[in-house]
């Protein structure tokens, strides 16, 4: 997907053509664009676009945004049966996992010619990075949107309460492993345990694999060999983070009962409540926690660090990118939005509204970005990211992997029979590429 990424100005003069062809919006004119996005049934983030479609109506009186709310797990099917009938919403988010797939079913709409008409430079203000990883074919496919590092997420009350440096948080995983234990504590001396070290939303969600990934491959683990031929679950590696982590539950017992059930925002709720002590999280974190809970304080109370390491320092790096619809009616319309979705002014309200770090290289550099305790530590971590695989199988794989996450925790079965049955099972989806 990243390939060819250098190549956007030797685009078919065809394609352009086409597009400048394209009718332009008419004085007196009133267009319908339909905008879908999971961030609509949000309250913080919901908040935030309503104004943000306000405020581009306001200056495009020719355009009306029609808000289409979805949730984050319904998405990718919606959207790919809705492109197929032909009625896929004018302009949709997407999350970097599902992007490739789009591309490759001619469900994203040929951003370059636009860009071209920006003029020379006009993608200089974006990291690399995620314009590369959004260029499929040497056509830029998407616009970059949020790009964020995952970090551990911790409150500083409840390791001081443990007797542990909130100014030190754990370095290795066999650190994490004895903080955990610590915070995992009986707070009301009823004889049972009430406050735990750690969560994660163990349930077959899409947000799962942002969180297991930094852990894995940080054990120097990978999911598949380097070829991507096939499953490298077996490996030694493997084994021993699959192990680290399921253990985390059945043994050490830092999870709260019924991880498996969790989803992010159950996670969320727990340690809005003081549930927890650490999660794995990023910018969106203490906003949402504090929306749930303001008595917490989370601006003050929660700290972000980076995530432990293992053999290597490595995190998931989530990276979000804007699409136009291939059967549009109105793509001028629809650029003019996705610009405006994109621009440093509004990527620096998303980032005040909601704490989410921007592609944008000339947003991240404003004070407040650079002053702010979680927003540094997560551009500091973006050198030591990396995405999730951007592969067509990858849910499937990962489904996998989760069945086998589920088992070992619940004990349906032992956690080497789990991982080899996932495995074995990963094995036979590549084979049939």
């Amino acid at each position: 997907m990243r390939r060819s990424g250098g190549r956007l100005a030797a685009v078919a003069v065809v394609a352009a053509l086409v597009w400048t062809l394209a009718p332009a919006i008419r004085a007196g004119e009133v267009v319908t664009l339909r905008f879908s996005n999971w961030h609509l049934v949000e309250t913080v983030w919901g908040r935030s676009l309503r104004e943000a479609i306000r405020i581009f109506e306001s200056r495009n009186p020719g355009i009306r945004i029609v808000p289409e709310p979805i949730s984050y797990a319904e998405k990718e099917a919606r959207y790919q049966a809705e492109c197929a009938a032909r009625r896929m919403p004018d302009v949709v988010k997407l999350h970097n996992f599902s992007l490739t797939m789009f591309f490759e079913l001619g469900c994203a709409a040929d951003l370059t010619p636009f860009v071209q008409k920006e003029g020379p430079g006009f993608l200089k203000s974006w990291y690399e990075f995620p314009i590369k990883s959004l260029t499929y074919k040497g056509r830029l496919m998407a616009m970059p949107g949020d790009y964020m590092s995952m970090v551990l997420i911790y409150n500083r009350e409840l390791f001081r309460a443990a007797g542990l440096d909130p100014n030190r948080p754990p370095r290795t995983w066999e650190e994490f492993r004895e903080y955990a234990k610590r915070l995992t504590r009986d707070t009301d001396g009823d004889g049972r345990v009430d406050q735990w070290g750690f969560s994660i939303p163990a349930s077959k969600n899409p947000g799962l694999p942002l969180r297991i990934l930094p852990m894995v491959w940080s054990f120097g683990a990978d999911f598949l060999t380097p070829d991507g031929r096939r499953s490298a679950m077996n490996t030694p590696e493997f084994r021993e983070a699959f192990r680290f982590i399921v253990e985390l539950a059945t043994v050490d017992r830092v999870m709260p009962p019924g991880v498996t059930t969790f989803g992010p925002q159950d996670v969320r709720i727990q340690m809005a409540h003081r549930r927890i002590a650490m999660k794995i999280g990023s910018g969106w974190t203490y906003p949402i926690v504090n929306a749930i809970n303001p008595q917490l304080n989370a601006a003050e109370v929660l700290e972000a660090a980076p995530v432990p390491a293992g053999r290597r320092r490595i995190t998931a790096a989530w990276l979000s990118g804007w699409i136009m619809s291939p059967h549009t009616a109105h793509p001028e319309a629809a650029w003019r939005f996705i610009k405006f979705l994109t621009s440093k002014e509004t990527e620096k309200k998303f980032f005040e509204d909601n704490r989410v770090i921007s592609s944008r290289k000339d947003v991240n550099v404003l004070p407040l970005v650079k002053m702010d305790k979680f927003s540094r530590v997560i551009v500091q971590e973006l050198q030591h990211a990396r995405l999730e695989p951007q592969l067509k199988e990858w849910p499937e794989i990962f489904d996998a992997f989760a069945t086998a996450l589920q088992e070992a925790i619940t004990g349906a079965k032992p956690w080497e029979r789990a991982l080899l049955d996932a495995h074995t099972r990963v094995e036979g989806i590549l084979a049939r590429r």
